[in-house]
Protein backbone atom coordinates (compact mmCIF):
# COMPACT_ATOMS: atom_id res chain seq x y z
CA UNK A 1 0.00 0.00 0.00
CA UNK A 2 1.59 3.74 -1.20
CA UNK A 3 2.55 5.50 1.90
CA UNK A 4 0.61 8.44 1.37
CA UNK A 5 -2.50 6.19 2.08
CA UNK A 6 -1.15 4.67 4.80
CA UNK A 7 -0.98 7.82 6.39
CA UNK A 8 -4.53 8.79 5.53
CA UNK A 9 -5.69 5.38 6.94
CA UNK A 10 -3.73 6.20 9.85
CA UNK A 11 -5.13 9.60 10.74
CA UNK A 12 -8.60 8.28 10.24
CA UNK A 13 -8.56 5.60 12.58
CA UNK A 14 -5.61 6.56 15.41
CA UNK A 15 -5.02 10.00 15.70
CA UNK A 16 -8.49 11.26 15.43
CA UNK A 17 -10.01 8.45 18.39
CA UNK A 18 -7.01 9.72 20.33
CA UNK A 19 -7.70 12.91 19.92
CA UNK A 20 -10.97 12.38 21.95
CA UNK A 21 -8.56 10.62 25.08
CA UNK A 22 -6.85 13.96 25.00
CA UNK A 23 -10.26 16.17 26.07
CA UNK A 24 -11.63 13.95 28.29
CA UNK A 25 -12.32 16.25 31.01
CA UNK A 26 -11.04 16.20 34.03
CA UNK A 27 -12.65 15.05 37.30
CA UNK A 28 -13.65 18.40 39.38
CA UNK A 29 -12.66 16.70 42.31
CA UNK A 30 -9.11 15.12 43.58
CA UNK A 31 -9.65 11.26 43.37
CA UNK A 32 -7.45 8.96 45.04
CA UNK A 33 -7.68 6.94 41.85
CA UNK A 34 -8.82 7.41 38.46
CA UNK A 35 -12.13 6.19 37.67
CA UNK A 36 -12.47 2.94 35.90
CA UNK A 37 -14.53 4.90 32.69
CA UNK A 38 -10.88 6.32 32.30
CA UNK A 39 -9.24 2.99 31.87
CA UNK A 40 -12.38 1.62 29.66
CA UNK A 41 -12.30 4.36 26.90
CA UNK A 42 -8.77 4.56 27.29
CA UNK A 43 -8.75 0.78 26.53
CA UNK A 44 -11.51 1.30 23.71
CA UNK A 45 -9.35 3.53 21.74
CA UNK A 46 -6.33 0.86 21.82
CA UNK A 47 -8.37 -1.77 20.37
CA UNK A 48 -9.40 0.56 17.64
CA UNK A 49 -5.68 1.46 16.87
CA UNK A 50 -4.75 -1.99 16.87
CA UNK A 51 -7.44 -3.81 15.26
CA UNK A 52 -6.73 -6.24 12.72
CA UNK A 53 -7.77 -3.78 10.01
CA UNK A 54 -5.88 -1.04 11.11
CA UNK A 55 -2.41 -3.34 11.65
CA UNK A 56 -3.49 -5.21 8.27
CA UNK A 57 -2.38 -2.07 6.22
CA UNK A 58 0.84 -2.26 7.23
CA UNK A 59 2.31 -5.84 6.83
CA UNK A 60 4.38 -4.53 3.80
CA UNK A 61 6.15 -1.90 6.56
CA UNK A 62 7.71 -4.65 9.54
CA UNK A 63 7.94 -7.36 6.19
CA UNK A 64 11.91 -6.82 5.77
CA UNK A 65 12.24 -6.20 10.06
CA UNK A 66 10.14 -9.53 10.86
CA UNK A 67 12.70 -12.32 9.40
CA UNK A 68 15.36 -10.89 12.02
CA UNK A 69 12.83 -10.58 14.74
CA UNK A 70 12.39 -13.16 17.49
CA UNK A 71 10.87 -13.66 20.73
CA UNK A 72 12.26 -14.60 23.59
CA UNK A 73 10.30 -17.37 26.07
CA UNK A 74 10.90 -19.00 29.29
CA UNK A 75 8.63 -22.13 29.10
CA UNK A 76 5.21 -21.02 27.38
CA UNK A 77 5.32 -17.16 28.39
CA UNK A 78 7.35 -14.79 26.30
CA UNK A 79 9.59 -12.43 28.00
CA UNK A 80 11.17 -10.06 25.49
CA UNK A 81 11.46 -9.38 22.05
CA UNK A 82 14.81 -9.05 20.11
CA UNK A 83 16.59 -8.47 16.72
CA UNK A 84 19.39 -10.66 15.24
CA UNK A 85 22.31 -8.59 14.90
CA UNK A 86 25.07 -10.77 13.81
CA UNK A 87 24.03 -13.80 11.54
CA UNK A 88 26.15 -16.13 13.12
CA UNK A 89 23.66 -16.47 16.42
CA UNK A 90 23.95 -13.42 18.52
CA UNK A 91 20.50 -11.29 19.12
CA UNK A 92 20.66 -7.84 21.27
CA UNK A 93 17.32 -7.00 23.45
CA UNK A 94 16.24 -5.93 26.78
CA UNK A 95 18.69 -7.34 29.31
CA UNK A 96 16.62 -6.58 32.33
CA UNK A 97 13.95 -8.71 30.80
CA UNK A 98 16.46 -11.75 30.26
CA UNK A 99 19.39 -11.65 33.17
CA UNK A 100 17.30 -12.61 36.49
CA UNK A 101 17.39 -14.71 39.21
CA UNK A 102 15.20 -17.53 39.54
CA UNK A 103 14.13 -18.87 36.53
CA UNK A 104 14.86 -22.78 36.23
CA UNK A 105 12.69 -22.74 32.61
CA UNK A 106 15.63 -22.44 29.74
CA UNK A 107 15.48 -19.39 27.42
CA UNK A 108 14.17 -20.57 23.91
CA UNK A 109 14.36 -17.90 21.19
CA UNK A 110 11.62 -17.90 18.14
CA UNK A 111 12.48 -17.48 14.50
CA UNK A 112 9.42 -15.68 12.05
CA UNK A 113 9.70 -18.69 10.48
CA UNK A 114 8.99 -20.55 13.31
CA UNK A 115 12.10 -22.45 14.28
CA UNK A 116 13.09 -22.40 17.81
CA UNK A 117 16.65 -21.74 19.48
CA UNK A 118 18.11 -22.54 23.03
CA UNK A 119 19.89 -19.53 24.10
CA UNK A 120 23.38 -20.61 24.86
CA UNK A 121 24.96 -17.77 26.82
CA UNK A 122 24.24 -14.13 27.49
CA UNK A 123 27.90 -12.94 26.10
CA UNK A 124 28.15 -9.65 27.12
CA UNK A 125 25.28 -6.49 29.15
CA UNK A 126 25.26 -2.78 28.45
CA UNK A 127 23.55 -2.16 31.69
CA UNK A 128 23.48 1.72 30.51
CA UNK A 129 21.07 1.35 27.91
CA UNK A 130 19.62 -1.74 29.87
CA UNK A 131 20.83 -4.41 26.24
CA UNK A 132 22.16 -7.64 26.45
CA UNK A 133 23.42 -10.23 23.60
CA UNK A 134 22.04 -13.41 23.49
CA UNK A 135 23.80 -16.42 21.62
CA UNK A 136 22.52 -19.47 19.72
CA UNK A 137 23.94 -21.96 17.66
CA UNK A 138 22.77 -21.27 14.27
CA UNK A 139 24.30 -19.76 11.36
CA UNK A 140 23.12 -17.86 8.41
CA UNK A 141 20.45 -15.77 9.98
CA UNK A 142 18.67 -12.90 8.77
CA UNK A 143 20.19 -9.81 10.23
CA UNK A 144 18.56 -6.63 11.28
CA UNK A 145 19.73 -3.57 9.25
CA UNK A 146 19.54 -0.13 11.92
CA UNK A 147 19.31 2.39 10.02
CA UNK A 148 21.64 5.13 11.97
CA UNK A 149 21.21 7.63 10.27
CA UNK A 150 17.79 7.74 10.10
CA UNK A 151 15.63 9.42 13.12
CA UNK A 152 12.17 9.72 13.06
CA UNK A 153 10.33 13.04 13.24
CA UNK A 154 8.13 14.04 15.60
CA UNK A 155 4.65 13.11 14.50
CA UNK A 156 6.11 10.69 11.54
CA UNK A 157 4.14 7.12 12.07
CA UNK A 158 6.05 4.13 13.33
CA UNK A 159 5.44 0.00 13.51
CA UNK A 160 6.90 -2.84 15.88
CA UNK A 161 7.88 -5.76 14.06
CA UNK A 162 6.93 -9.18 15.32
CA UNK A 163 6.79 -12.93 14.61
CA UNK A 164 3.81 -12.35 12.69
CA UNK A 165 2.52 -10.45 8.93
CA UNK A 166 0.92 -7.61 10.90
CA UNK A 167 2.98 -5.49 13.39
CA UNK A 168 2.39 -5.64 17.03
CA UNK A 169 1.38 -1.89 17.33
CA UNK A 170 1.35 1.20 15.53
CA UNK A 171 1.71 4.29 16.44
CA UNK A 172 2.89 8.03 16.39
CA UNK A 173 6.51 9.59 17.64
CA UNK A 174 5.97 12.49 20.17
CA UNK A 175 9.21 13.37 21.50
CA UNK A 176 13.03 13.67 19.87
CA UNK A 177 15.75 11.79 21.39
CA UNK A 178 16.55 12.90 24.69
CA UNK A 179 18.03 11.28 28.26
CA UNK A 180 15.84 9.74 30.85
CA UNK A 181 17.64 10.52 34.34
CA UNK A 182 18.11 7.57 36.49
CA UNK A 183 15.46 6.97 39.33
CA UNK A 184 16.39 5.45 42.23
CA UNK A 185 15.79 1.59 43.24
CA UNK A 186 12.91 0.82 45.74
CA UNK A 187 12.96 -2.36 47.70
CA UNK A 188 9.91 -1.76 49.59
CA UNK A 189 11.15 -2.61 53.52
CA UNK A 190 10.61 -0.87 55.99
CA UNK A 191 13.58 -1.09 58.93
CA UNK A 192 13.44 -1.55 62.44
CA UNK A 193 15.43 1.32 64.13
CA UNK A 194 17.20 -0.97 66.94
CA UNK A 195 20.79 -1.00 65.92
CA UNK A 196 22.09 -4.45 64.53
CA UNK A 197 20.84 -6.42 61.63
CA UNK A 198 18.85 -5.54 59.17
CA UNK A 199 15.63 -6.42 60.65
CA UNK A 200 12.38 -5.99 58.63
CA UNK A 201 9.76 -3.96 60.52
CA UNK A 202 7.17 -3.70 57.57
CA UNK A 203 6.75 -4.56 54.02
CA UNK A 204 5.51 -1.91 51.80
CA UNK A 205 2.10 -3.00 49.93
CA UNK A 206 2.68 -4.02 45.77
CA UNK A 207 6.57 -3.57 46.41
CA UNK A 208 9.40 -5.53 45.05
CA UNK A 209 9.73 -7.30 48.56
CA UNK A 210 5.98 -7.94 48.99
CA UNK A 211 6.20 -9.91 45.62
CA UNK A 212 9.07 -11.80 46.44
CA UNK A 213 7.53 -12.98 49.73
CA UNK A 214 9.63 -11.31 52.18
CA UNK A 215 7.95 -10.99 55.48
CA UNK A 216 8.01 -8.65 58.67
CA UNK A 217 10.76 -9.80 61.60
CA UNK A 218 12.56 -11.21 58.58
CA UNK A 219 16.72 -10.49 59.01
CA UNK A 220 18.47 -9.75 55.46
CA UNK A 221 21.67 -11.18 55.77
CA UNK A 222 22.84 -10.28 52.11
CA UNK A 223 22.24 -9.20 48.47
CA UNK A 224 24.37 -11.52 45.79
CA UNK A 225 27.30 -11.38 47.25
CA UNK A 226 27.27 -8.54 49.27
CA UNK A 227 26.73 -9.37 53.47
CA UNK A 228 24.28 -6.95 54.69
CA UNK A 229 25.94 -5.85 58.44
CA UNK A 230 22.99 -3.15 59.56
CA UNK A 231 19.92 -1.82 58.43
CA UNK A 232 21.78 1.25 56.58
CA UNK A 233 24.56 -0.82 54.77
CA UNK A 234 21.25 -2.46 53.38
CA UNK A 235 20.11 0.85 52.48
CA UNK A 236 23.33 2.15 51.02
CA UNK A 237 23.68 -1.65 48.80
CA UNK A 238 20.11 -1.32 47.16
CA UNK A 239 21.21 2.01 46.23
CA UNK A 240 23.89 1.04 43.86
CA UNK A 241 21.41 -0.92 42.09
CA UNK A 242 18.80 0.74 39.88
CA UNK A 243 15.10 -0.12 39.02
CA UNK A 244 14.40 -3.55 37.44
CA UNK A 245 17.90 -5.41 38.55
CA UNK A 246 17.45 -8.85 39.75
CA UNK A 247 19.07 -9.68 43.04
CA UNK A 248 19.40 -12.76 44.93
CA UNK A 249 18.47 -12.06 49.04
CA UNK A 250 19.44 -14.40 51.55
CA UNK A 251 17.61 -13.80 54.72
CA UNK A 252 16.74 -15.43 58.42
CA UNK A 253 13.15 -16.29 59.08
CA UNK A 254 12.93 -17.93 62.67
CA UNK A 255 15.82 -20.32 62.67
CA UNK A 256 15.37 -20.88 58.79
CA UNK A 257 17.76 -19.22 56.92
CA UNK A 258 16.40 -18.76 52.99
CA UNK A 259 16.85 -17.21 49.64
CA UNK A 260 14.70 -15.12 47.63
CA UNK A 261 14.77 -13.32 44.26
CA UNK A 262 14.09 -10.29 43.80
CA UNK A 263 13.29 -7.47 40.92
CA UNK A 264 14.03 -4.25 42.46
CA UNK A 265 11.23 -1.55 41.36
CA UNK A 266 11.34 2.19 41.39
CA UNK A 267 11.39 4.52 44.97
CA UNK A 268 8.22 6.17 45.62
CA UNK A 269 7.51 7.75 49.09
CA UNK A 270 5.54 6.90 51.29
CA UNK A 271 1.78 6.73 50.98
CA UNK A 272 2.57 7.72 47.28
CA UNK A 273 2.78 4.06 46.74
CA UNK A 274 -0.87 2.89 46.36
CA UNK A 275 -1.66 5.29 43.55
CA UNK A 276 1.42 5.00 42.49
CA UNK A 277 1.10 1.24 41.29
CA UNK A 278 -2.54 1.71 40.45
CA UNK A 279 -1.76 3.47 37.75
CA UNK A 280 0.98 1.41 36.78
CA UNK A 281 -1.37 -1.06 35.92
CA UNK A 282 -4.12 1.38 34.48
CA UNK A 283 -3.92 0.20 30.78
CA UNK A 284 -1.57 -2.94 31.62
CA UNK A 285 1.83 -3.40 33.45
CA UNK A 286 4.57 -0.59 32.91
CA UNK A 287 8.33 -1.86 32.29
CA UNK A 288 10.41 -1.95 35.78
CA UNK A 289 13.31 -0.72 33.71
CA UNK A 290 11.96 2.30 32.43
CA UNK A 291 14.91 5.53 33.47
CA UNK A 292 18.28 5.74 33.14
CA UNK A 293 18.83 5.98 29.34
CA UNK A 294 21.22 8.15 27.88
CA UNK A 295 18.71 8.86 24.96
CA UNK A 296 15.66 7.58 24.10
CA UNK A 297 12.31 9.00 22.07
CA UNK A 298 9.20 8.69 22.20
CA UNK A 299 6.08 7.01 20.92
CA UNK A 300 2.48 6.09 21.86
CA UNK A 301 2.70 2.80 20.43
CA UNK A 302 0.77 0.56 23.18
CA UNK A 303 3.09 -2.27 24.33
CA UNK A 304 3.52 -4.84 27.18
CA UNK A 305 6.51 -5.33 28.89
CA UNK A 306 7.63 -8.20 27.62
CA UNK A 307 7.01 -7.17 23.86
CA UNK A 308 10.29 -4.58 24.17
CA UNK A 309 13.26 -4.89 23.27
CA UNK A 310 13.04 -5.27 19.65
CA UNK A 311 12.55 -3.36 16.37
CA UNK A 312 10.12 -0.24 15.65
CA UNK A 313 10.51 0.36 11.93
CA UNK A 314 9.52 3.88 10.26
CA UNK A 315 6.83 3.70 7.11
CA UNK A 316 10.00 2.76 5.06
CA UNK A 317 10.55 -0.10 7.09
CA UNK A 318 13.69 0.92 8.12
CA UNK A 319 14.63 0.04 11.63
CA UNK A 320 14.78 3.42 12.95
CA UNK A 321 15.12 2.10 17.03
CA UNK A 322 14.72 -0.59 19.55
CA UNK A 323 11.85 -0.50 22.11
CA UNK A 324 13.62 -0.24 25.23
CA UNK A 325 10.14 0.37 28.01
CA UNK A 326 7.22 0.76 28.48
CA UNK A 327 6.87 3.78 30.59
CA UNK A 328 3.17 5.18 30.94
CA UNK A 329 0.11 4.46 29.38
CA UNK A 330 0.40 6.72 25.90
CA UNK A 331 4.52 6.36 26.47
CA UNK A 332 6.98 4.00 24.96
CA UNK A 333 10.68 4.43 24.52
CA UNK A 334 13.14 3.19 21.64
CA UNK A 335 16.57 3.89 21.97
CA UNK A 336 17.08 5.41 18.36
CA UNK A 337 19.12 3.91 16.00
CA UNK A 338 22.19 5.74 15.89
CA UNK A 339 22.99 5.00 19.80
CA UNK A 340 21.54 1.25 18.87
CA UNK A 341 24.20 0.99 16.59
CA UNK A 342 27.00 2.36 18.75
CA UNK A 343 25.78 -0.20 21.63
CA UNK A 344 25.63 -3.32 19.72
CA UNK A 345 29.14 -2.64 17.82
CA UNK A 346 30.75 -2.27 21.21
CA UNK A 347 28.81 -5.61 22.37
CA UNK A 348 29.91 -7.06 19.07
CA UNK A 349 33.28 -6.55 19.36
CA UNK A 350 33.13 -8.07 22.95
CA UNK A 351 31.30 -10.96 22.22
CA UNK A 352 34.05 -12.84 20.93
CA UNK A 353 36.08 -12.54 23.84
CA UNK A 354 36.00 -13.99 27.08
CA UNK A 355 38.50 -11.63 28.96
CA UNK A 356 37.78 -7.99 27.87
CA UNK A 357 39.14 -5.18 29.73
CA UNK A 358 36.61 -2.49 27.74
CA UNK A 359 33.71 -4.34 28.70
CA UNK A 360 32.69 -1.54 31.58
CA UNK A 361 29.26 -1.75 33.27
CA UNK A 362 27.72 0.40 35.78
CA UNK A 363 27.06 -2.31 38.37
CA UNK A 364 27.60 -6.10 38.61
CA UNK A 365 24.85 -7.64 36.77
CA UNK A 366 22.50 -10.35 38.25
CA UNK A 367 24.42 -13.23 36.37
CA UNK A 368 27.74 -13.67 34.70
CA UNK A 369 27.70 -12.31 31.57
CA UNK A 370 31.86 -12.78 30.58
CA UNK A 371 33.02 -16.03 30.90
CA UNK A 372 35.68 -16.35 33.37
CA UNK A 373 36.90 -19.46 31.82
CA UNK A 374 40.09 -19.48 29.63
CA UNK A 375 38.78 -21.92 27.58
CA UNK A 376 35.95 -22.22 24.62
CA UNK A 377 32.67 -22.46 26.87
CA UNK A 378 30.65 -25.42 25.95
CA UNK A 379 28.44 -24.54 23.54
CA UNK A 380 24.61 -26.32 23.31
CA UNK A 381 23.55 -27.48 20.17
CA UNK A 382 20.25 -25.47 20.30
CA UNK A 383 17.33 -26.43 19.62
CA UNK A 384 15.18 -27.07 16.19
CA UNK A 385 12.14 -28.61 16.29
CA UNK A 386 10.43 -28.46 13.10
CA UNK A 387 11.36 -31.34 10.19
CA UNK A 388 11.53 -28.77 7.67
CA UNK A 389 14.20 -27.07 9.34
CA UNK A 390 17.60 -26.55 8.16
Amino acid sequence: MPRFRLNLLFSFLVIAPLAGLVLVPAPAHAQIFESDGVAMRFMKRIHQRNSSEVLGAFHTVVGKARSATVELKRGDQQVAMGGVVDPNGLIVTKASLVNTYGDEAPLVVAMANGDQYLANEIVSIDKEHDLALVRIEAKNLPVMEIAADNKPAVGSILATAGLGEEPVAIGVCGLEPHKIDVKNAMLGVMLSQRPGPAVVDQVVEASAAATAGILAQDVILSINNTHIETGSHLIETVRTYEPGDSLRLTLRRAEEEMHLNVILGEWVAGRGQARHEFQNHLGGELSTRRSGFPAVFQHDSYLQPEQCGGPIVNLDGKVVGLNIARAGRVATYAIPGNELSNAVSKMLSAAGATRNSEIVQSHLSAKPVISENIDPPVVNPGWIPRETSK
